[in-house]
């Protein structure tokens, strides 16, 4: 749902290439999300040279991105799902959290890996981006550049891993009941 969400706000507010929904339905407990096709290839799949061509226009990109801000964390339906490499340190699944007093967070798509952009291999422009499940808004630092080089988008070996960080980040602000 937040996938569907997400995808229907970006469309609406930049033009960032997403894949246009067809569909979202929830069936038997089971959530469904028909979008079009897109055809390319995974950025992980070009030259060090055409990586760099995509790398250009991702930047510019996250640049529109973070001029979309809220007071509330999380997508633009409400939910709050965290990155992958924030879920992985917790059992919590659901958040309910406090807003800000003003628009601090902006718009990340949380997984931007390079399997996640699909590329026209002759021009190296982006057609679109896709898997945006755990998008939504959050301060900037959750959007780790993780299409810059291969491999998930949790850290790797060398890179400092951010997701305590960004898991006590979100329990500081989630909603007590006194």
């Amino acid at each position: 749902m937040n996938e569907a969400e997400s995808l229907r706000f970006i469309r609406s507010k930049t033009n960032i290439p997403v894949p246009k929904v067809f569909c979202d339905f929830e069936d038997d407990g089971a959530y469904y999300l028909i979008t079009e096709y897109i055809p390319g290839v995974n950025m992980s799949d070009l030259s060090d040279e055409g990586k760099d061509v995509v790398r250009k226009e991702l930047y510019g990109h996250l640049t529109i991105l973070k001029t979309l801000r809220s007071n509330c964390l999380g997508g633009p339906s409400g939910i709050v799902i965290a990155p992958h490499r924030v879920m992985r340190r917790t059992e919590t699944d659901y958040w309910t959290l406090l807003p800000s007093s003003h628009d601090e967070y902006v718009f990340c798509h949380n997984d931007l890996s390079q399997h996640n952009v699909i590329v026209d291999p002759d021009t190296f422009k982006i057609n679109a981006i896709i898997d945006w499940e755990y998008a939504g808004f959050y301060p900037s630092r959750f959007e780790w550049p993780f299409f810059a080089r291969l491999g998930p988008s949790s850290a790797v070996e060398g890179e400092e891993d951010d997701s305590y960080e960004l898991l006590g980040f979100l329990n500081s602000r989630v909603v007590t009941h006194v």
